[in-house]
């Protein structure tokens, strides 16, 4: 029996690629937060890899895997509709084409924080302690309803109803983030 025939891109990988997995692992972690999630963006990232006609054009490959992990993360993040106020970490390997970004990149992203930090002050206070706190201070339902002395089942409506309202004033048709009025306010309380 003769032994199997390796292809180029095989070879490619493993000599390329593969020798920096840990590293690869390591900023997907940092990115989701998730160690299953992680390893998932980078099969994912592998698998996208070996669909490239022009992978033997790539002149940096850890570069290129970084960025395919850093977008990859990011699209998985807009698919759960689920806003993150933390930066992404910044990419370790090599110079990567196009990483730093330009003026008019750096006011977009100053004025759509800008938008998020306004949506967020504009929720009812009961739902923004309950996005805040879970969200960002990454306290868990239980702490959060101990010390708020509510059930488990109201902190997670709360939670839920901050996530509608902050998705509902992201969107592109509101982007006027203005407080409800206060009749509306006090329906939006649970």
């Amino acid at each position: 029996m003769t032994a199997p025939q390796v292809r180029p891109i095989d070879r490619w990988f493993v000599d390329e690629v593969l020798p920096h997995e840990r590293a690869y692992l390591a900023y997907a972690r940092r990115t989701v937060r998730n160690d299953e999630e992680a390893g998932d963006i980078v099969q994912d990232v592998y698998a996208k890899l070996f669909t490239l006609d022009g992978w033997s054009a790539i002149a940096n490959p850890p570069g290129y895997v970084m960025r395919m992990i850093h977008n990859q993360a990011i699209e998985r993040i807009r698919q759960a509709r689920v806003v993150t106020m933390q930066p992404l970490p910044e990419l370790s390997l090599h110079d990567v084409a196009d990483d730093t970004p330009d003026s008019f990149r750096t006011v977009a992203a100053r004025m759509q924080m800008a938008h998020v930090q306004k949506a967020i002050a504009t929720l009812p206070e009961r739902c923004r302690i309950a996005l805040v706190r879970r969200r960002f201070a990454e306290e868990t339902p239980r702490e959060i309803a101990s010390d708020l002395g509510i059930s488990v089942s109201t902190f997670e409506k709360r939670l839920a109803r901050a996530v509608e309202l902050l998705t509902h004033a992201l969107t592109p048709q509101d982007r006027t983030c203005e407080a409800p009025s206060e009749d509306v306010r006090e329906k939006m309380l649970l």
